[in-house]
């Protein structure tokens, strides 16, 4: 009996900081104003599942049934924004959130990947889903890197853009592939194992 206390108290200091999070449909209406395909709702799914199996029980997501309670919603955007994605912090029930939007239209993201991606549509996702995880890791309180090999890396640093995405879809046979591929460096994994959450 003397164990019990010790053991509820190592796991009160190490609970899971829980997360809720919305990823929009890709309804008819969406997909004409933002070029959304009927799976990227999956991408974005993946990209919540990535964080919560690399941070070591650090995380838990669930998903929310409604936009107005996610503590992390993400948003199909249109070419207007400029950006592969872009979040916004936000307070959701007292608590931090942020709000991502991301850009599906590969079409608007330069012609260098708009010549990559339109013979291959499973380039297309890796970019979606990649974009998701870069996005929500900034959720998640994530900084950008220099670092090429990270999925927090940043674009003004430079390096070749196509190949980034390309050498993620090597690794990529089927869509299905895309789960057992977190695309999370091991200095993004240890940096999100050591977030002070709240």
């Amino acid at each position: 009996m003397r164990l019990v206390l010790p053991i509820l108290l190592c796991s009160a200091l190490h609970a899971a900081e829980e997360y809720t999070y919305w990823v929009e449909p890709c309804t008819k209406e969406v997909a004409a104003a933002t070029a959304c395909a009927p799976g990227d709702e999956a991408l974005g799914a993946w990209a919540f599942e990535a964080w919560q199996r690399e941070s070591k029980g650090a995380l838990v997501f669930k998903k929310s049934p409604t936009e107005a309670h996610a503590r992390i919603q993400i948003h199909w955007a249109n070419g207007a924004m400029n950006l592969y994605g872009e979040t916004q912090p936000v307070l959701v029930d007292g608590k931090r959130g942020a709000v991502i939007y991301v850009l599906p239209d590969t079409r608007a993201l330069g012609p260098d990947i708009d010549h990559a991606t339109r013979s291959d549509h499973l380039l297309r996702d890796a970019i979606v889903y990649l974009t998701c995880l870069h996005e929500s890791g900034h959720a998640l309180g994530l900084e950008h890197t220099a670092e090429f090999a990270d999925i927090m890396y940043s674009f003004r640093y430079g390096g070749d853009i196509v190949e980034y995405f390309e050498r993620y879809r090597r690794l990529l046979k089927t869509r299905a592939d895309i789960p057992a591929h977190s695309g999370i460096s091991d200095a993004d994994r240890k940096a999100v194992q050591h977030l002070p959450f709240n």
